[in-house]
């Protein structure tokens, strides 16, 4: 009898990992497809092709696109149409929490170049 709780257990915790496995399986595949659809849908509908950066965090999904000035200040609906193309092709992706942060295309490049050089500036103090 023992033996049999044991043999049950056993394969109950198996089907848990698989399904849990399964489920993160989904949705990184989906997150994969969406990072190379996003960019061509995006740039069917506002005619520009955008810079796009899909990052995965635990139980969230951040997603940063950038167009020129030129495109911002034409269409304020980029976030909705993004959220609607993920809610309609990508529902394993739809179910987490997803951020999207729309920026201007050369505002991000400058940001990490000034980050990067305040820790070389800091890199030079000698340790006592």
């Amino acid at each position: 009898m023992n033996k049999f709780f044991k043999t049950v257990l056993l394969l109950g915790g198996t089907a848990v990992a698989a399904h849990f496995g399964l489920k993160a399986y989904r949705r990184v595949n989906g997150i994969v497809k969406l990072a190379k659809s996003l960019p061509e849908f995006l740039s069917n509908v506002y005619g520009e092709n955008p810079q796009i950066n899909v990052n995965q965090g635990m139980g969230h999904i951040t997603i940063k696109v950038g167009f020129s000035q030129e495109i911002l200040d034409k269409h304020d609906d980029i976030e909705n149409t993004i959220r609607e193309y993920i809610d309609d092709f990508y529902p394993e992706v739809a179910r987490c929490s997803v951020d999207i942060d729309i920026h201007v295309s050369g505002e991000e490049g400058e940001d990490e170049d000034d980050l990067d050089e305040e820790t070389t500036e800091k890199e030079d103090i000698p340790e006592s």
